[in-house]
């Protein structure tokens, strides 16, 4: 299969030079991080794969190349494992590679290996890189009829302030399109999802039978909303930033973002709120001799024990600059990855004895927004700065995501809960656990 490669610090201007014979390059301005280069099962290199990744990022400026990088290698491991040309396109539509990896990606969704909106974003990045190609002169297309895609123009309606004059208006997109469900009630792409009050009881009692690490970062998600690649790359530069709000001295605004080694989504620089007892907890444990044993094996950790994959070198990378407040057991930094197996194995304990609790980790984000937002309902604050402060908290680009939040709760009496509750009956356990 395709593999990635992390770089060093690749610079967008350089210097070569022979000395003695031997080629030198010199880095001199235009520092743009590392990047990851992909190569195929054989070690080759892929250039232009890595060439439109340079491009995102250096010239493009993209925050995050992430998303791009596993498209990519998930499209060219496809082409491997079938003996496909990435460009080699048939006149018939069904035997072209990237109909057929659509169809791959269908059969995933299908299956529950793969989420439809993880699908649709492959899809996506695969057409515009097939864009580029074409555009760079990479791909040349002399018959329509053995092009990557065919292009479609889609009518879409308007609900805007300007509707009135128009009502709806197209969009380029194409036949390789994978169309992402939406819930049928609030017609959003991811339904809601948070803990009832029961599910979350029914959660905490487990609380005795898990680790230090993984109730933390549950009450961390529940307690701020931070999703789950932003609880597994917390640092203590982040915790250290908290400060009382002015309005209350139960409750800390804390600073996440790429200046103190938290991977926001977007990279985006954001306050979060913390409450009091939440942070004693966090500090309890940053102090525990559990954690700085772990710390001390990541410090001490040997070159030839650094593992390859893609995002535990990011993760040792960004630990030599901020302290991440979780390290394994085997001195690793945290990754999402690991996060997430560890709650679906406790998903699966729990369902053994109640069948109907079904949950993924990110639950843990909306069961804080819905509740967070019945609190900030009862203070009887306008509507428009309840959302302000909520899309602030949740890292938010876009109002309407914002807005399904309060569109939930007003169909849900169920869920018109304190968040102070659910923090109450946490740590309730906690302090069950430690008089025990």
């Amino acid at each position: 299969m395709a593999y990635l490669i992390k770089s060093a610090d690749v610079y967008t201007n350089t210097e070569l030079s022979i000395v003695d014979g031997k080629c030198i390059i010199k880095p001199i301005s235009g520092n743009i991080g590392s990047l990851s280069g992909l190569y195929s099962k054989d070690g080759e290199f892929n250039r232009q794969a890595n060439r439109y990744i340079f491009y995102q990022k250096a010239v493009k400026q993209a925050k995050d190349i992430n998303p791009l990088t596993q498209a990519l290698k998930h499209y060219y491991t496809f082409l491997e494992d079938n003996n496909l040309e990435w460009d080699v396109f048939p006149t018939i539509k069904r035997m072209k590679p990237t109909y057929l990896f659509r169809s791959h990606l269908l059969k995933a969704i299908k299956n529950e290996d793969l989420a439809a909106s993880t699908a649709s974003t492959r899809m996506n990045y695969i057409v515009k890189y097939y864009k580029w190609l074409m555009y760079e002169g990479y791909l040349r297309v002399s018959d329509p009829k053995a092009a990557p895609f065919i292009t479609e123009f889609v009518g879409k309606s308007r609900d805007d302030m300007l509707a009135h004059t128009s009502k709806e208006f197209s969009v380029e997109t194409t036949d390789l399109r994978i169309k992402v469900p939406r819930d049928s009630n609030s017609k959003n792409i991811r339904p809601l999802k948070p803990l009832s009050l029961e599910n979350f009881k029914i959660l905490v009692r487990y609380f005795p039978h898990i680790t230090e690490e993984l109730k933390l970062q549950i009450m961390i998600a529940v307690g701020t909303g931070l999703r789950i690649q932003e609880v597994a790359t917390l640092t203590l530069e982040a915790i250290e930033t908290a400060t009382p709000f002015a309005e209350s001295e139960h409750i800390y605004s804390v600073t996440v973002g790429p200046n103190n080694g938290v991977q926001t989504k977007f990279g985006i620089k954001r306050t979060i709120e913390m409450s009091s007892s939440l942070l004693k907890e966090i500090k309890k444990y940053m102090i525990s001799d559990r954690r700085f044993k772990r710390v001390n094996k990541l410090k001490n950790l040997e070159p030839s024990k650094r593992k390859t994959s893609e995002s535990l070198l990011d993760a040792l990378n960004r630990s030599e600059k901020h302290e991440p407040l979780f390290v394994s057991s085997h001195g690793y930094p945290a990754t999402s990855k690991v996060i997430e197996s560890r709650w679906i194995e406790l998903k699966k304990q729990i369902k053994k004895e109640h069948p109907k609790f079904d949950h993924r980790f990110h639950d843990l984000r909306s069961t804080y927004a819905t509740y967070r937002l019945h609190d900030l309902l009862e203070n009887n604050l306008p509507q428009s700065q309840i959302l302000n402060l909520l899309m602030m908290w949740m890292g938010h680009r876009n109002e309407r995501t914002t807005w399904k939040y309060l569109n939930y709760l007003e169909q849900k009496e169920t869920f018109k809960t304190k968040l102070g509750l659910l923090s109450q009956i946490m740590h309730d356990v906690i302090e069950e656990e430690e008089y025990e």
